[in-house]
């Protein structure tokens, strides 16, 4: 934090010559001097009220943040203790006031505390800096007989940092970097879902998932990235997603990597979300390097999506910074999670690889937010290949070998059963699926099971084909090491959807997964994104779930 509006190598000035910043924190130095002529609580032995022993505590959003000494037998206590008070503030916000209560107290050894009053300091800090003093009455309803005044000296400290703003180049002097983002309830009760990403591409240009960092995944390859975990409500304290990046740790192979915000809420836009606040911190010196409001950003008025910062290799072989962080705010107007952004982040890339091949066609659809999609919009060219393939894959945990399962289930329009193509039966009545077998420790490379499934030879009858996941040897499948499965085309190895399960809280304490289901609609196939959590070991246990489920959520 600067206390002061410096300039930085990269940062450009505003139109009037100034370098945008935002408030970041609020310090308020508190002294209690002394009080006069407060209430008498303790009787002398006449059993008349002549003194008390007076102590204040010092209140702020219902927490108590400081107690000064007990001053005995007195009415005229001189304290005169200070206080640094923090108060954070989100760069939305713009309320530049905090409100503190200092509680008088008569200490009592063999009670409770008796009230001698409380005074309301509401304090604003864009017009208060420079230390004042000032007595204070205390008001004669704020407690039983209560009376006096009270002496407080303040000073108030604005810390700024820089803001996020489209075209500043931001050097990195630090290996240790930290993302949050926050955000309150909507009107103080709605719940909002919103998502931070970071996705990870490759010195070729291709999208690693393996770094990509998101709800569904909370690390990458070798742990230099991590995500906290999908926060759904925004009803937490301080940051309620964050990234943390030791970029020393970055594999060789990751060029550049995006932060990309998202609202999973249906029905919601960034502009409604105006408390929502972006900041990029140096963990390693414990100061905000930017922050950021996406609701304020006119771009982001119709929109769902925000590219927010690039954290790129710097390709300055003279400079001893080895990654640069550059904004680049823009928007898009339909996307609730990564996967359709893909061409967008290959095509800011090309600065720094010119030979990246961006196909505008290219998505991969997340599953966990729900929703349907045509699968030949998630395909190389818009075209659906005859042969998809549902991979599961998974990897030895903790030593222990453990045996999950992938299986197909089909129902026709009725949703009555017509076959299940699982590890007893892998091929399927009208031979259009085929189960490669059953794997039963993770330890293969790529996909430990697989199934394929021909587009062009599924029987007329079979309306629905569901895919599931069981765990057989009863391991929650949260609990097991990088269990993921994935929607592909086979010839080009192109994902169509994918689902990270690992450190999933959805699937805590359940042992089988309703992944997705594929449904004929208007001449081609679409896929219902389920991601239902529910119990079952094998297939056969899990039929009757994904009747229900689709009985009770159509795909439409």
């Amino acid at each position: 934090l600067r206390r002061e509006t410096t300039s930085i190598r990269g940062i450009k000035a505003n139109a009037e010559g100034q370098f945008p910043t935002m408030i970041e924190k609020v310090q308020i130095v508190l002294t209690v001097v002394q009080g006069s002529e407060l209430a008498p609580k303790d009787r002398n032995f006449l059993g008349k009220r002549t003194s008390s022993d007076p102590y204040v505590e010092i209140w702020s959003n219902n927490k108590n943040m400081a107690k000064t000494k007990t001053k005995f037998k007195t009415l005229n206590p001189v304290w005169n203790e200070s206080f640094t008070l923090d108060f954070s503030k989100k760069p939305s916000s713009s309320s530049h006031q905090e409100y503190i209560v200092l509680k008088i107290w008569d200490h009592d050894s063999l009670s409770r505390p008796d009230a001698m009053g409380e005074v309301g300091l509401l304090i604003d800090c864009s017009k208060r800096k420079d230390e004042y003093s000032e007595w204070i009455e205390i008001p004669p309803g704020s407690a039983k007989n209560a009376k006096g005044r009270i002496l407080v000296k303040l000073s108030v400290q604005l810390f700024r940092s820089q803001a996020l703003v489209r075209g500043n180049v931001f050097p990195l002097e630090t290996n240790q970097l930290r993302i949050g983002l926050a955000w309150d309830l909507r009107n103080g009760r709605d719940n909002v879902d919103l998502d931070v990403s970071c996705v990870a591409l490759t010195n070729s240009g291709s999208v690693s998932m393996a770094d990509t960092v998101y709800y569904a995944n909370e690390s990458n390859s070798n742990g230099s990235v991590l995500h906290s975990g999908d926060e759904k409500e925004g009803d937490e304290e301080g940051d309620d997603e964050t990234i943390s990046l030791s970029l020393s740790r970055i594999p060789p192979h990751i060029l550049a990597m995006y932060i990309v915000l998202t609202v999973a809420t249906p029905g919601m836009r960034i502009r409604d979300i105006k408390s929502a606040a972006i900041r990029v911190y140096d963990s390693a010196r414990g100061i905000t390097l930017c922050a950021f409001s996406p609701a304020l950003n006119t771009r982001s008025q119709d929109a769902t999506a925000m590219f927010m910062v690039r954290i790129a290799r710097n390709q300055d072989q003279q400079s001893h910074c080895g990654w640069i962080l550059t904004p680049i705010e823009d928007t898009h107007p339909t996307a609730r999670d990564f996967g359709s952004l893909i061409p967008y982040m290959k095509s800011y890339t090309r600065d720094l690889n010119p030979s990246i091949h961006v196909d505008p066609t290219e998505r991969i659809a997340i599953c966990r937010k729900g929703g349907n999609i045509r699968i030949k919009d998630y395909c190389r060219g818009g075209k659906l290949p005859d042969l998809i393939t549902f991979g599961l894959a998974w990897d030895v945990t903790s030593d222990k070998d453990i045996d999950l399962d992938a299986s197909v289930i089909c129902f026709d329009k009725g949703l009555n059963l017509i076959d299940k193509i699982w590890f007893r039966k892998l091929v399927s009545d009208d031979q259009s699926i085929l189960h490669h077998g059953d794997e039963r420790e993770g330890d293969e490379l790529g996909d430990d099971e697989k199934i394929d499934i021909d587009l062009t030879r599924i029987s007329e009858l079979i309306e629905y084909v569901g895919f599931l996941v069981n765990s057989y040897s009863g391991e929650e499948l949260d609990d097991v090491d990088k269990a993921v499965c994935h929607l592909f085309d086979p010839k080009t190895m192109n994902d169509m959807a994918l689902y990270a399960m690992t450190n999933d809280r959805s699937v805590d304490g359940h042992t089988a997964l309703l992944v997705a289901c594929l449904y004929r609609g208007g001449g081609t196939w679409h896929l219902q994104i389920i991601s239902h959590p529910t119990l079952g070991r094998t297939v056969t246990q899990n039929v009757s779930d994904f009747r229900c489920y689709l009985r009770k959520s159509p795909p439409h």
